[in-house]
């Protein structure tokens, strides 16, 4: 069998964040794929992300691109370590939660049980305390609050009137739904809650105008473009040069820079 030779960064990277990998790596079957991959994902592109963004907020970018890209087996890993770095789990849980009006919760729902999992086997007492600040009467309210707060004043005014006649309902639901229910949850500040959007968006695919506005949104919350870039670097080796290379793009858009 080929020697496997994967760098002492890369190793030391790997039995740090992850409690129980060799479970289902591909380390004994396929070593030519795991020397290449983990010495990219966990030596030469972190390398490029460690200045611009903290341990915490990268690793938070990925275990949201998993599932945009609907990756159960590395959603498992990733979770796991979230807590060895230290994330709250209610901070975890937020993230899985952030992905419901996006990703759509006949997807997200297989994840729940995958977290509950981990959390269950690492100790941690379910369910977690709760986190929503809004009710029935308040949630379109406070929603159209959040909007105008990340998008500018006005937003929903416009989307309103802008609006096909007979989908009213739509703009309605982002409000209540959407920004009400879910933006304005406890648990991840605002800034970290819009790039966890973005990466979502970013990892799914074919979300280009979404992903652009949030890449805007983004910008508007005080995330900078070296911090933009760094989290896209972060997913790259998850997500595939394509997205990266569309999120990339937008960003580039968004921050009124062009494509070299």
């Amino acid at each position: 069998m080929k020697e496997i030779k994967i760098t002492e960064r890369a190793h030391k990277e790997i039995k740090k964040l992850f409690s129980y990998r060799n479970q289902v790596n591909t380390l004994h079957n396929d070593p030519e794929l795991t020397q290449v991959f983990d010495n990219f994902a966990f030596d030469e592109s972190l390398k490029l992300t460690e200045g611009p963004v903290l341990e915490q907020t990268r690793l938070m970018c990925i275990l949201a691109s998993t599932i945009g890209c609907n990756a159960k087996t590395e959603f498992r890993l990733h979770v796991d370590a979230c807590l060895n770095v230290g994330i709250k789990p209610s901070t975890v849980r937020e993230i899985v939660y952030q992905a419901v009006p996006f990703v759509g919760f006949s997807r997200v729902v297989d994840y729940i049980p995958i977290m509950n999992e981990v959390f269950a086997n690492n100790d941690i007492r379910l369910p977690l305390h709760d986190h929503s600040t809004t009710n029935a009467e308040n949630r379109l309210e406070k929603g159209k609050e959040a909007i105008d707060a990340i998008f500018g004043q006005g937003t929903v005014e416009n989307m309103l009137s802008t609006s096909p006649k007979g989908q009213e309902h739509i703009v309605e639901f982002i409000e209540s739904y959407c920004f009400g229910d879910f933006y304005t949850r406890t648990g991840i500040d605002l800034q970290h809650r819009e790039l966890i959007t973005f990466c979502l968006l970013a990892s799914m695919g074919g979300c280009e105008p979404q992903l652009q506005s949030h890449a805007v949104a983004n910008k508007n919350v005080g995330t900078t473009k070296t911090e933009m870039v760094a989290a896209i670097t972060a997913m790259l080796p998850w997500i595939g040069f394509p997205r990266s290379l569309n999120a990339l793009h937008v960003v580039n858009q968004a921050y009124a820079e062009k494509l070299i």
